[in-house]
């Protein structure tokens, strides 16, 4: 693998190490009562972007070189004090730009590689986050 497949993979992990969901995991926002469902859906995300996440700094080691964690956008900080439900259309904004990001970064591999499986796996991953998000809100546009 080439250091385009190291920069590629590093790509990834920005979208998954810090993406929304990780940041409301961090911060714990307020959750009123019913908020349940919606606070377990971004549990079992940020669970697979944390597993990924070390999958990801894994293979960019074992490729030699480092990896880039990056920060939060500073939007984010806005929405530190927001409740939950609240939070969930944004949650689904946000995972709408993921997957043709993630997309991208697919493309960008070399087909027949570790590294595009991962990535590969990695997009069924957030296809299917973005999928809990839309059911999770599609009531409350109802």
């Amino acid at each position: 693998m080439t250091q385009a497949a190291a920069n590629t993979l590093n790509r990834l992990l920005l979208i998954e190490y810090r993406s929304l969901p990780m940041f409301v995991a961090e911060t714990s926002p307020w959750r009123g009562p019913g908020a349940e469902k919606a606070a377990e859906t971004i549990e079992n995300i940020t669970l697979d972007q944390r597993e990924y996440t070390a999958r990801l700094v894994q293979m960019i080691q074992q490729l030699g070189d480092r990896p880039e964690f990056g920060s939060y956008p500073i939007a984010f900080t806005d929405m530190q004090m927001l409740s939950v439900d609240y939070l969930l259309i944004e949650l689904v904004q946000r995972q709408r730009r993921i997957v043709p990001a993630v997309e991208a970064c697919v493309a960008a591999l070399e087909t027949g590689t570790a590294a595009r499986a991962l990535a590969e796996e990695i997009l069924g991953s957030e296809k299917a986050h973005l999928e809990a998000l839309e059911e999770l809100v599609a009531p409350a546009a109802a």
